[in-house]
This record gives structure tokens, sequence and C-alpha cells, in this order.
């Protein structure tokens, strides 16, 4: 367990981001359920919600629209990622290639990461070429 530990310990930040961003959901998610079913009891006694509810429900709208507005990527950096997973997949297959590696093995195990950066600038690449910019 201490060895698992001492190899994936850098998994502990996405680990950490993944159960930060799903408590922040499950917040969100229980306040707005207990805002409508408070809109919902003032429907079945037939009375008018007040305006305070309705607005802060719209309001909590509101803030995740900007929320998710300031998320969204204002800047195309998909040249700038195709190139960089370009040149490393191009460094790295020269590395595998050219025979400076002693260790035949360890060319061929770094063909697949050649494989994945490719993939990689591949995607980036087609993310450049579809990026719509940021909405007005």
């Amino acid at each position: 367990m201490e060895d698992l530990f001492r190899s994936y310990w850098w998994l502990l930040f996405p680990m950490g981001w993944f159960i930060a961003e799903a408590w922040q959901n499950w917040l969100s998610y229980r306040a707005r359920k207990d805002a409508l079913a408070l809109v919902q009891a003032y429907a079945e006694k037939g009375r008018e919600p007040p305006a305070e509810l309705i607005a802060a429900i719209n309001r909590r709208e509101e803030l995740e629209e900007s929320a998710r507005a300031e998320r969204a990527p204002r800047i195309n950096w998909g040249w700038y990622q195709a190139a960089l997973f370009g040149a490393m997949a191009g460094g790295l297959l020269y590395i595998s290639r050219s025979g400076i590696l002693s260790d035949e093995g360890l060319a061929e195990a770094l063909l697949i990461v050649v494989v994945v950066m490719g993939a990689l600038a591949i995607a980036s690449l087609v993310y450049a070429l579809t990026w719509k910019g940021p909405k007005a």
C-alpha cells in the first residue's frame, strides 16, 4: 500500500478537484430542490410565492450562467497545444528511432507515448479549427 501511494501520489490533486466539484454540485442541487419545493408548497396552497423567492431562483440561475461563462475559454489554445504535442511527438519519435536509447524495449514503449502525443496534437488541431470563440 505504501508503494502504491508513493507511485501515484499525484492522483490526490485530480481526485481532490473531483470531490470538491461533486460537493459543490450537490450543494447547488439541494439549494435548487429546496427552493422549488417551497414554490410548490405555495402553489399547492393557491398562493403566489414571494417575489424574493423567485428572484433568488433567477439570481442563482444567472450566477450559474456567469460561472459557466467564466470557465469558457476566451483564447484559442488549440494551436498552441497542437504545436506543443506535435513537437513532443516528433522529438520522442526521433529519440525512439535514432538509436540513442540502449534499451530496445524502452524505445518500443516510447512509441506508445508518441502515438498518444500525436493523437493529442490531432485533437488539438481539430479544436483549433472548429473553435468559435467566446459568446458576446
